[in-house]
């Protein structure tokens, strides 16, 4: 409508224009190709200015969309960029009390143990080796008052590499859960299922250990053996794919 309302101004000028001539004389052939090239012209130019009005309009336009782009995209790079670093910093720390749990629980569970030979010391030997143990003084006293010593020493050992495992593995679950939104969820839910298959080896042995069961109880720690095994090196392999990721990652 505005365009409409432009042309008929200029062709009321025209026409004023037109007149004005008549009235000089000139031929009607004349003031008619006047009368077009005037309305061109000027129809022309205020083509050309509103072209160029509508193309600065979409330049902005696309500037602004532009920059609107560019902001989500900066904001996306960033958090990727935060929650990579942030992962390269908690999953050495979960890795490695994952391992350390793994490493105490195998030292609970082991066939062979090697033992001091308590029951061949003499008191003051004893006393000396139970000084550097993490024993109690009631458990010391214990063993010193045992008419077993060697059996008493062992099943009291035994209860504390228990409690050392159960320790270690409480870190790692710790440390899983309070980092563990920073690791991709394969490798997270990796780690939960060898920590529970831990936790329940551990368990099953402390009941052996504790009330003599024969014959043993296998199911968790065969199920260990055989699943928990192939898992920690699936893990393992999980684990330095994303540290040496950004290392070897083709730029």
């Amino acid at each position: 409508m505005q365009y409409v309302q432009q042309m008929w101004i200029i062709w009321d000028w025209a026409k004023v224009i037109l007149a004005v001539l008549s009235l000089t004389g000139i031929g009607v052939t004349l003031l008619v190709g006047t009368a077009y090239a005037f309305f061109k012209f000027l129809g022309g130019k205020w083509i050309d200015q509103k072209f160029a009005e509508r193309l600065e309009a979409f330049k902005a336009e696309q500037t602004r969309e532009l920059e609107r782009l560019r902001h989500r995209i900066n904001g996306v790079f960033d958090r990727a960029k935060r929650l990579h670093d942030k992962e390269f910093e908690v999953l050495p720390s979960i890795w490695e009390a994952l391992v350390e749990a793994r490493t105490w629980a195998g030292s609970y569970m082991a066939v062979f143990k090697q033992y001091a030979d308590v029951g061949r010391m003499t008191e003051t030997d004893l006393d000396e080796f139970l000084a550097k143990t993490q024993f109690s003084e009631r458990d010391r006293r214990h063993i010193k008052n045992a008419s077993d010593k060697q059996k008493t020493y062992i099943k009291i050992s035994e209860r504390y590499r228990y409690a050392d495992a159960m320790d270690k593995l409480r870190d790692a679950n710790s440390s899983l859960s309070k980092h563990g939104i920073f690791v991709v969820p394969e490798v997270r839910e990796d780690m939960k299922k060898m920590i529970e298959l831990l936790h329940a080896a551990l368990i099953e042995q402390q009941i052996n250990e504790e009330h003599d069961v024969r014959p043993l109880m296998r199911e968790a720690a065969d199920k260990l053996k055989n699943e928990g095994e192939p898992l920690f090196k699936k893990i393992e392999t999980q684990v330095i794919a994303r540290l040496w990721d950004s290392a070897t990652a083709e730029v």
